[in-house]
């Protein structure tokens, strides 16, 4: 009777190890996914951020008035094909002259302008879209 007794324990202790194992390997693969999308994400806004300053560095070297036109729309790929960004020209504010068709026209001169630009970064890979709408001064 003894044994078993011993034994039914056994198999407690058994099943009980087991549930923790499962229990433990779980959180660990939640935790592996979450820090792969976390890095996917601050891969992606970092990648966005130097969209926004080739766009602003694109805009500044870009003749408008030789090309009669302005920038509209932008594409950049990161070197691995990984992440692609499309950066949306919504509003040239400008002063003095411009050629620009979605312009506004400031009075300060303090700058040479202003431009309202929708970013959008995307990566099939990692299942990964980020968005932002930001105002740049020229």
């Amino acid at each position: 009777m003894r044994e078993g007794i011993g034994l039914l324990w056994a198999l407690i202790i058994l099943i009980l190890i087991s549930t923790m194992m499962v229990f433990i390997a779980k959180i660990a693969f939640v935790s592996q996914k979450h820090t792969t999308v976390s890095y996917a994400i601050q891969r992606g806004e970092l990648f966005m951020q130097s969209c926004l300053e080739n766009t602003v560095l694109a805009i500044e070297g870009y003749d408008r008035n030789k090309n009669n036109d302005c920038l509209q729309h932008i594409v950049f790929n990161d070197e691995k094909k990984r992440f692609s960004c499309n950066v949306d020209v919504l509003r040239y504010y400008c002063y003095g002259d411009c050629v620009c068709e979605n312009k506004k026209i400031i009075q300060t001169p303090f700058s040479n302008g202003y431009v309202l630009l929708k970013v959008i970064v995307t990566s099939k890979k990692d299942n990964v879209k980020l968005s932002k709408i930001t105002l740049q001064r020229l």
